[in-house]
């Protein structure tokens, strides 16, 4: 890639445009709506609603972890509640320029960048999690922009002769990106030490050692509550091996196991969507991009093979670069890794896969039309992706109207109020790609369905509702069948205000308000099982 040759730089910069619009049809099916899910519903929805919310919420709450990110959702993002387009198009266009930031870093340190890169960073269907929804992009796309703005003042700073200015750039910008994400720590303080002992700048090593003290001793200050006093516990030493490939086997299943899913569902049910939408001149749309992407690539493929040196260079920072991420959950013992987590871990899966496919693909031909391919089902998979958060985001604020229009005249739902939903669903609707909490119903969890009823009702004075789902094991008193506000969650969607009749046998019949049975509750077995 003669990506220095001045001759190439308009080439370059259509491929940027060309690009933009690639990640803009990535989110664009939809018309840029934003479809608010489980977290979305607290954080954006629920904590507007308080009037002090530095004191109510920060200071109360959310401070304990990641508080830049934290006062975002509060002063920032929150404020656009209900219409959350403008901060996905912040998240899009951040990701974006973080590919144009990467190219840059790339080239000035001489690691390849080619337009696959680009297109894998940018579009790889894993990362929808970590790029789509709000409640993960906030933390993981801003700190990732913020990490790599520091990286390009670092290398400046190392190119000119005035270098206070940059090193002050550096130091501030990646102290911001500490306060967004874990794993952009990791990151950000290993990707700037590899750059400052490649260039033996020994004492300048003191400025990303003093920002992960600085960040470090915030953690340790604040460590009494919030989640950090679960979430915190760090693996005892006799079982740290064993916890540690435990990580990297939940990072081959997503990477492998779950990612497969994207392109052997995802992709026939994106397909299914646009044919029955007759969605053709979307089609066109991505077709025109890919085609575009495609000979773009073929046009700045490099001639030149890299030594096999620089190739070793490359895997081995390919490597250092993915694991380091998923430091924090190397140490941690409530560890979980979701689709977002493997986010940070793309600048160094970038750096193997383009090795990789520059290996396997040596005919330019054969590169442009291999990128232009991945282009075009990368962008086919988001099309159902955006789709599966509208429908689980409609379900729920369907779900939580019935709710509020069935319990609000009994005049017992308020907040202290003990309210039962019988027939809940742990997932309202099918999505294509089932993992954690990627694209889940509010029903998911308790905490979220409060958060929902709150938000989608504007009523911080709602109650909590305990769900009781079918053949599952809900304990539940006989006070709390005989005076809690009971609801029922029919198939088709809508709630109906429940009556309970005991039985001789102690269970409980569960009656609709037009006399027609909706389940039983066995008391025995504490299981609520339908009609």
């Amino acid at each position: 890639m003669a990506d220095g040759n001045r001759k190439q730089s308009p080439v370059w910069t259509f491929f940027w445009l060309t690009f933009s619009t690639a990640m803009l049809l990535k989110y664009g099916y939809t018309g840029w709506n934003y479809y608010p899910t489980i977290d979305d519903w607290i954080q954006y929805g629920l904590y507007r609603m308080y009037d002090d919310k530095y004191h109510e919420i920060f200071l109360h709450l959310t401070y304990h972890t990641r508080p830049l990110a934290s006062l975002a959702d509060l002063y920032v993002w929150g404020t656009f509640w209900p219409n959350l387009a403008f901060p996905l198009f912040v998240m899009t266009a951040m990701h974006t320029a973080s590919c144009y930031l990467l190219y840059r870093i790339f080239r000035k340190v001489g690691l390849p960048f080619g337009i696959l890169s680009a297109v894998l960073f940018g579009l790889l269907p894993v990362g929808s999690e970590a790029t789509y929804w709000l409640s993960a992009s906030t933390r993981l796309v801003v700190g990732m922009f913020l990490m790599l703005i520091s990286l390009v003042f670092l290398i400046e700073a190392l190119e000119k002769n005035r270098k206070a200015g940059y090193l002050i750039g550096f130091f501030l910008f990646q102290l911001l990106s500490f306060g967004m994400y874990e794993q952009i720590i990791a990151l950000g303080a290993a990707s700037s030490c590899l750059i400052l002992l490649w260039k033996k700048r020994w004492m300048w090593l003191l400025l990303p050692i003093s920002n992960v003290c600085i960040i470090a001793g915030y953690y340790v200050i604040c460590k009494a509550g919030g989640n950090v006093e679960e979430r915190g516990q760090t693996v005892a030493a006799d079982r740290l091996l064993n916890h540690v490939g435990g990580v990297f086997h939940q990072f081959y299943t997503i990477m492998i196991d779950v990612h497969g899913e994207f392109y052997s569902r995802g992709f026939v049910n994106s397909l299914h969507v646009l044919r029955e939408h007759h969605s053709y001149f979307y089609i066109l749309a991505i077709l025109f991009v890919s085609v575009g992407i495609g000979w773009l690539a073929y046009r700045l493929l490099w001639d030149t093979e890299p030594s096999g040196r620089r190739r070793a260079m490359q895997a081995g920072l390919g490597i250092i670069l993915t694991v380091i991420p998923l430091a924090p959950f190397f140490i941690l013992n409530d560890t979980g890794l979701a689709l977002r987590n493997v986010f940070p871990s793309f600048i160094g899966i970038v750096l193997l896969l383009e090795m990789a496919f520059r290996l396997l693909l040596r005919k330019r031909a054969v590169y442009g039309a291999v990128t232009g391919l991945l282009v075009f089902v990368f962008l086919v998979i988001h099309v159902g992706e955006v789709t599966d958060y509208q429908k689980v985001s409609e379900a729920d604020r369907h779900m939580v109207q019935q709710i509020v229009a069935a319990a609000e005249p009994t005049g017992e739902f308020r907040y202290g109020s003990s309210v039962y939903l019988f027939g809940a669903k742990e997932q309202l609707v099918p999505v294509s790609v089932s993992f954690l909490n990627h694209v889940r119903s509010s029903t998911a969890y308790d905490w979220s369905l409060y958060g929902a009823i709150r938000a989608i009702g504007a009523n911080r004075q709602y109650p909590s509702v305990t769900q009781v789902l079918e053949n599952r094991a809900v304990p539940l008193s006989t006070a709390n069948m005989e005076t809690g506000l009971l609801l029922g969650l029919e198939q088709d969607g809508s709630v109906a205000v429940l009556h309970s009749k005991r039985k001789i046998t102690g269970n409980y019949e569960l009656i609709r308000p037009d006399g027609t049975y909706f389940g039983m509750y066995d008391t025995s077995h504490q299981v609520f099982t339908r009609q």
